[in-house]
């Protein structure tokens, strides 16, 4: 049998022959896995903000000479801006509306009972404490007109004190001359009154002149508008059957000697339901001070002038009203 001389050799060309294809493989897979790794270092350098630099930050473009402006956007015209005229006067300030201040009373210190008319006959619907106030109405006469609790009720003048009367303020029921209604005339009146009673007022004048002589003082002149305010509220009262100094239409005396014609600077008015001249005369000088405003009227010098009239009720008697004024001067 033949033996070769040289089979170790053989065999150990073969295992280096493995081992050089085994490390050209392994050579190939590194340098593919190193090019592999390089190229996605590369690309996330790439990426990579320089330092310094934000994060997101995009490049800003460097300044440069502006293009022209079109012909379209140049032919747009420059608003004109008109100046404020700096010498314009300023507005005239409008001064508030003055009102007016009401007149009021403000009783004194025994307080003030207030009663449905001019007289402590009448009845009484309340009293005003010391120092209390009520808007006022008519200050004419002895017995003042004031608003109490939503209507028209008197107080004694002397128990109270007026204010705001002296500021050119009329009291609210005046009625102004420009408004007030031509000069009335008497209606014919549903009775006609009996020869005696048609000298009745003629005869009133007479008897309180007498007590205002006896009381030192001089006469009232008589005056025929007068007269026609009294005869005209007497028909009323015979009208209605009832007399107080209130008429039908809710009229004063104020406004009821305006109606006649009479410029008045002070009014005042009695009255009485009555048989006769004297007998009415002295129901109403038969009054004590402070509670006589039916004696005060008849001897008052507020007023000057006098009118008065006798009116039938229809029962056998007389309303007697007798109507006072002074008349503006000037």
């Amino acid at each position: 049998m033949e033996m070769s001389l040289y089979p170790p050799r053989r065999r150990g060309r073969g295992v280096l022959v493995f081992l050089g294809w085994v490390l050209v493989v392994g050579l190939g897979v590194g340098l593919a896995w190193y090019g592999f790794v390089w190229s996605e270092r590369g690309e996330q350098a790439e990426g990579t903000p320089a330092p310094g630099a934000a994060v997101g930050t995009s490049p800003q473009p460097t300044a440069g000479p502006l293009p022209p402006l079109s012909t379209a956007a140049s032919s747009i015209p420059t608003p004109t801006v008109v100046p404020v005229p700096t010498d314009a006067p300023e507005p005239t300030p409008v001064p508030p509306t003055a009102v007016p201040p009401t007149p009021y009373i403000v009783a004194g210190v025994d307080g003030v009972n207030v009663r449905t008319g001019p007289g402590t006959n009448y009845t009484q619907v309340g009293y005003i404490d010391p120092g209390a106030q009520a808007p006022l109405v008519d200050n004419s006469g002895d017995w003042w007109q004031i608003r109490y609790e939503g209507a028209v009720a008197w107080v004694f003048a002397e128990l109270v004190e007026a204010f705001n009367v002296d500021q050119g303020v009329p009291p609210p029921a005046t009625v102004p001359a420009a408004t007030a209604p031509p000069t009335a005339t008497p209606p014919p009146p549903t009775q006609t009154p009996s020869a005696e009673g048609a000298t009745w007022p003629a005869e009133v004048f007479q008897l309180i002149n007498a007590v205002r002589a006896e009381n030192g003082l001089p006469p009232y002149t008589y005056n025929e508008t007068l007269e026609l305010a009294a005869q005209l509220h007497g028909q009323d009262c015979q009208e209605r059957g009832s007399c107080n100094h209130i008429g039908s239409d809710g009229s004063n005396v104020q406004i009821r000697i305006l109606r006649a014609g009479y410029d008045a600077a002070g009014w005042a008015e009695v009255l009485v339901r009555s048989s006769s001249p004297q007998a009415a005369v002295d129901w109403w000088m038969d009054e004590t001070p402070p509670n006589d405003p039916h004696r005060s009227t008849l001897l008052s010098t507020w007023v000057t002038e006098i009118g008065v009239a006798a009116v039938p009720t229809g029962r056998g008697d007389y309303y007697f009203i007798a109507v006072f004024g002074r008349p503006k001067t000037g």
